[in-house]
C-alpha cells in the first residue's frame, strides 16, 4: 500500500505540521530529501518529497529561484515541507514565491515549526515507503550528503568537528560529545559538558549495522552511553560519546553515526596532516634556537613568527619520555607513543610553542605577569598526572618525566633555560634523593641548589670529604653496631627537632629517641642550638645520601 502525504498528516506523529493547501495529499511519496544544495534538481526523483528551510536559496536571485523551482516541477516532485523564520526578510520573500508556485502547479506545501528537525520526519517517512534494508541505504546516502556538504564548505578543522557534532545531535535527537585520548573534552553539544569516565559496566555493543568501528555501551546515572573509539593514522585516539537522554537510538540513527564518524575521521586526518607540515618547520627552527644554532637575524625572524618577545619572561620545559633499548636505538612503537604524548600535551597546554625531536618534547612557556614558579610547577604537576593516567591506560612502557628550566628574560636566553630543563631530568635521581621522594617526576633544577657541585662526583671517598666529621663518626658507629643513629638524626631534623614527632614517625618509645639523641651528642659533640652547625649537618646528611648511592 502506498504511503501518501495524507497518511503522514493522519499519523499524528508530527501534530504541529500545517498543510497550506490541499493539492496532492493522496499522491504517493516515493522518496524524501533534505535540500542542502541549490541544484537539487539534478539528484531528485519522481514523487520525491523535499524538505527545506529555504536557507540554501538565500544568495539566489528571485529569477534563479523560480528557474530552480521550474526544474523541480519538471521532475514531478511530490511537494515541499518547509520551515521559515518570519523575522528573516529573505525567508519570507522566498516563502511567498514558493507558496504561489505550489498553488499554481498544484503541489503539496506543508509548514512545520522552525524548531522541528527534518531528520525525524525523514526517518519516519523512509520507514513507511521502503523496506528496512532500503531505508538504511537511502538514509545512509542522505546523511552522507549532508556531512560531505560540511566538509566542502568549512575549512577550519575545529569548526568542521563542531558542525558535525551539532548535525549528529539534530539527526539522533540526543547530545554528543567528542573527547581527546586524555578524556578531555574537545567539543560538545551540551552546555554542561559531561566527564568521560569508563564505568565498570562498560561492555562491547553491537549496533546491528555493518560498521568499521567498535562501539561500547555503559549505563551512568540511569542513562545509556555509547562510546566509539576513533583511531587516526594509528597515532591518535579520540572518543565519541552519545548519551541516550531523549530517545532510544534506532538503526537509522546508527547509520547516521557511521557517516558522522567517517567524516570526523577524515577532517581530523586532514587537519593533523596540515599541522604536522607546519609543526615540522617550526620544530626544526625551534630546536636550532634552543641549541643556539641560529644567528641573530634568524633568531629575530623565528621569534617574530612564534610571537616571542625580548622583554617577556620565559621558562623552558623538557618532557622526557623514553630511553633507548639495549641496542641504543628507539623502536617504532616507542616513537609512535611519543607522538601520542605530544598530541596530549598540546591539547592540555593549547600553545603553539611545543616542539618534538625524536624522543624529547620541549615547551617554551611565557610566564604571566603574576605567575610564580611555584604556580607553574603546580600546573606541570597536573599535566603530568593527566598524561601519566593515559600512558597507564594504554599500558605503554614509558618513563614520563618533566624537567623545568630556570626563568629567563627574552628569547635570546631561551638556550639557558632549555639546558637547565635538560639538566633537571639528568639529575632526577639526585633531586629525588634530596627531596626524599623516589616517585618525583616533575623536577626543577633549582631544587639542587649548591648540590650541583656534587651531582657529577662518582667517587664515594671524594664525596665523604665534604661530610662533617661528626656524621662520619655516626656512620661508622651505625656500621659497627647495626644502629640507627643517622636515621634518627635525619628524622629529628626533618621534624624541627621534636622528640615526640620523631618517636611517632619511627614507631618507637619517646625514651628511646631521647637515649639515641644523648648518644649522638656523646659521639659527635653536636650542638643542636647552633644554627650554623645544624645547616652543615643537614647538608652533610644529603651528601652522605649521595655517597651511599655509590656503594
Amino acid at each position: 500500500m502506498d504511503f501518501t502525504v495524507q497518511n503522514l498528516l493522519d499519523s499524528k506523529q508530527f501534530p504541529s505540521m500545517k498543510p497550506l493547501n490541499s493539492f496532492g495529499l493522496n499522491q504517493p511519496i516515493k522518496n524524501v530529501s533534505i535540500i542542502e544544495v541549490e541544484d537539487v534538481d539534478r539528484i531528485c526523483y519522481d514523487g520525491e518529497l523535499l524538505l527545506t528551510s529555504l536557507k540554501v536559496y538565500k544568495k539566489m536571485s528571485e529569477q534563479d529561484f523560480l528557474a530552480c523551482l521550474d526544474r523541480l516541477c519538471q521532475k514531478q516532485i511530490c511537494g515541499f515541507i518547509v520551515k521559515r523564520r518570519i523575522e528573516r526578510k529573505t525567508d519570507e520573500k522566498y516563502y511567498k514565491i514558493l507558496e504561489t508556485f505550489c498553488d499554481y502547479h498544484q503541489l503539496t506545501l506543508i509548514e512545520i515549526p522552525i524548531k522541528q528537525k527534518f531528520w525525524g520526519l525523514a526517518k519516519y517517512i523512509m520507514g513507511h515507503i521502503f523496506t528496512p534494508q532500503m531505508a538504511q541505504l537511502k538514509y545512509f546516502k542522505l546523511t552522507h550528503d549532508n556531512f560531505t556538504n560540511i566538509l566542502l564548505k568549512v575549512d577550519n578543522g575545529h569548526d568542521v568537528s563542531k558542525k558535525i557534532l551539532h548535525l549528529i545531535e539534530d539527526m539522533i535527537e540526543n547530545p554528543v560529545t567528542l573527547y581527546y585520548s586524555n578524556l578531555y573534552c574537545f567539543s560538545s553539544t551540551e552546555d554542561n559538558v559531561p566527564e568521560l569516565i569508563f564505568e565498570e559496566n562498560l561492555k562491547p555493543y553491537n549496533p546491528n549495522i555493518i560498521t568499521k568501528f567498535k562501539y561500547m555501551k555503559q549505563i551512568k546515572d540511569g542513562i545509556n552511553q555509547y562510546i566509539v573509539k576513533i583511531d587516526l593514522l594509528n597515532k591518535i585516539e579520540i572518543y565519541l560519546m552519545i548519551s541516550e537522554k531523549n530517545k532510544p537510538l534506532t538503526t537509522l540513527d546508527y547509520m547516521a553515526l557511521e557517516n558522522a564518524i567517517i567524516t570526523l575521521q577524515y577532517s581530523f586526518i586532514v587537519s593533523y596532516t596540515q599541522n604536522e607540515i607546519k609543526k615540522k618547520y617550526q620544530r626544526d627552527l625551534g630546536y636550532s634556537m634552543l641549541n643556539g644554532l641560529l644567528n641573530n637575524k634568524q633568531m629575530d625572524a623565528f621569534s617574530h613568527m612564534m610571537q616571542l618577545d625580548d622583554s617577556a619572561y620565559y621558562c623552558v620545559v623538557s618532557f622526557h619520555t623514553i630511553a633507548k633499548n639495549k641496542e641504543q636505538v628507539y623502536t617504532n612503537e616507542q616513537l609512535d607513543e611519543v607522538g601520542i604524548i605530544e598530541g596530549e600535551i598540546s591539547k592540555l597546554i593549547d600553545d603553539m610553542r611545543i616542539y618534538r625531536n625524536l624522543d624529547q618534547i620541549v615547551y617554551i612557556h611565557e610566564m604571566g605577569k603574576k605567575e610564580t614558579k611555584a604556580n607553574f610547577r603546580n600546573k606541570m604537576e597536573k599535566l603530568y598526572k593527566s598524561v601519566d593516567k593515559q600512558i597507564k591506560h594504554r599500558k605503554s612502557n614509558i618513563n614520563f618525566q618533566i624537567g623545568i628550566g630556570k626563568i629567563v628574560k627574552g628569547y635570546r636566553h631561551l638556550k639557558d633555560s632549555y639546558l637547565d630543563s635538560k639538566k633537571a631530568i639528568e639529575s632526577i635521581d639526585v633531586i629525588r634523593l634530596l627531596m626524599g621522594n623516589n616517585d618525583l617526576s616533575v623536577v626543577d633544577c633549582s631544587k639542587l641548589g649548591f648540590f650541583k657541585i656534587f651531582e657529577n662526583m662518582q667517587d664515594r671517598e671524594q664525596l665523604l670529604e665534604y661530610v662533617p666529621e661528626s656524621l662520619v663518626l655516626l656512620m661508622r658507629n651505625d656500621n659497627q653496631h647495626n644502629g640507627e643513629l643517622i636515621k634518627t638524626l635525619q628524622t629529628y631534623l626533618d621534624h624541627n627537632q621534636s622528640t615526640k614527632k620523631t618517636a611517632d614517625t619511627m614507631y618507637v618509645n619517646y625514651r628511646t629517641i631521647t637515649y639515641r639523641l644523648d648518644k649522638i651528642k656523646d659521639i659527635t659533640g653536636i650542638d643542636f642550638d647552633n644554627s650554623g652547625e645544624m645547616l652543615a649537618i643537614r647538608n652533610g646528611l644529603m651528601i652522605l645520601k649521595l655517597a651511599n648511592k655509590l656503594n
